[in-house]
This record gives structure tokens, C-alpha cells and sequence, in this order.
């Protein structure tokens, strides 16, 4: 009859767990780096989406009255700031294209700091595009990120 194979116990601490706990305490770190930036881009995106609401709900007053709409504007820039963006160049824009097209946007930048090297700073650029066929018929609204991932980097420069 063949001897039982022993195998030697394997020790608590071995490559595969640190390796594992390296995995995880750079996901953490990663977590807490860009899940703030992530979040706050959402609720800037919300309080956008908000503000169209609130003009689509009576555009026919709004476009006739342009001290509404720079009211309105004012109201979505202290909204957007109340969220997190503190950003002083930042640029807030309520477009009226025509009686059936409206955009809404935020642009604003995200300074990332890193551990190693120098702090990254993405620019970030939301827009609500609002549209309808015609008169009398329901808005049609839909969010849009335009800089999709972009940093300052990777943008061309301007003459």
C-alpha cells in the first residue's frame, strides 16, 4: 500500500496574501483618491439636470425674459459650487439655441493629488442638451460629458 502524502502546512504569511493586501490597499487608495471626483461630477450632472427641468417647466416664460434665465443661472452656479466645485475660473452657461434646442453646462477643473509626482488636474465638462419637435410637445432632455476622461495633458494647446 502506498504511503499518505503530508504536505507541509502553508505559513500564514506568504507572497499570495501580500500580494493580495497590496492589490487592496492600492484599491483603496485609488478609491479615495478619484471617488470623490466621480461623485461630485454625478451631482453636478444632477443639479444640471435639475435646472432643465425647472426652465423646460415653464420655457415659454423663460425664453421670453431674460432676467429669469440669468436668475436661473446664478441659482444653478451656487447649487453646482454647494456641491463641491471650487473651482474660480469655473464657467456655468445656460444656452438658449432656439425655442426648441436649450443647453446647460459646467466647466470646471479637479485637482487630483497623487503620493508621487506632481498633483493632476482634470478638466471636466458637463452639459444638459434639452430638445423638442416642436411647440407644445414634452422636452427631451439628455447628459452629456464632453471631456470624457481628459486632462490638461492630453489637450492641445491654444494659440
Amino acid at each position: 500500500m502506498a504511503d499518505a502524502v503530508r504536505y507541509k502546512q502553508p505559513r500564514k504569511l506568504n507572497w499570495v496574501v501580500v500580494v493580495l493586501l497590496l492589490v487592496l490597499v492600492a484599491g483603496a487608495y485609488l478609491a479615495w483618491v478619484y471617488l470623490p471626483v466621480s461623485i461630485r461630477k454625478s451631482e453636478v450632472m444632477r443639479v444640471l439636470d435639475e435646472t432643465s427641468s425647472e426652465f423646460t417647466g415653464q420655457s415659454s416664460r423663460m425664453i421670453a425674459e431674460p432676467k429669469l434665465v440669468e436668475q436661473l443661472q446664478r441659482s444653478m452656479s451656487a447649487n453646482i459650487q454647494l456641491v463641491g466645485v471650487n473651482d474660480p475660473k469655473a464657467e456655468y452657461w445656460i444656452d438658449i439655441d432656439s425655442e426648441d434646442q436649450l443647453r446647460f453646462g459646467a466647466l470646471y477643473s479637479e485637482l487630483i493629488e497623487l503620493p508621487f509626482g506632481e498633483p493632476r488636474e482634470t478638466i471636466v465638462e458637463l452639459e444638459m442638451l434639452c430638445t423638442r419637435p416642436g411647440r407644445g410637445t414634452g422636452w427631451t432632455c439628455e447628459g452629456r460629458d464632453l471631456r470624457s476622461g481628459s486632462s490638461v495633458a492630453d489637450q492641445p494647446e491654444q494659440p
